[in-house]
């Protein structure tokens, strides 16, 4: 059974401190961060989470087919979990991978990284709730 836990696998601590104080107030508290890459698939065997917010890293390389690739080892530990992406803006190859992501619905969304706490949260809270 699937339960309304958010998990976020982020590069950036301060980005999940400030989400999961964001959650906090708005009285949330099923959330748990995970800050590398490779813990991801066996937090949500062992969470299973409705949604999973991943940051695609800035840095140079193909960090968008990393972060994919940890959407798909999400979605096989914990079927059923929704996933979003959260996309540098100024990083073109990233951008382009989340369109063709959600195009073959390898992703249910993605979001910029200039986008709002506000927002992020939201988004994240409407994706659980549809979820249940």
């Amino acid at each position: 059974m699937k339960n309304n836990m958010v998990m976020m696998v982020l590069c950036r601590r301060f980005i999940g401190d400030l989400l999961m104080e964001a959650f906090k107030k708005r009285g949330y508290s099923k959330t748990i961060s995970i800050y590398e890459f490779k813990r991801a698939k066996n937090a949500a065997l062992v969470y299973n989470p409705a949604v999973a917010l991943i940051e695609i890293p800035e840095r140079h390389g193909e960090p968008a087919l990393e972060a994919l690739a940890v959407c798909e080892d999400i979605k096989e530990a914990s079927p059923g979990c929704k996933v979003m992406l959260m996309c540098p803006e100024i990083d073109e190859k990233s951008v382009e991978s989340c369109i063709e992501a959600k195009k073959d619905n390898k992703i249910e969304d993605f979001l910029f990284y200039d986008s709002s706490i506000d927002y992020l949260v939201s988004k994240l809270k409407s994706m659980q709730v549809s979820k249940e």
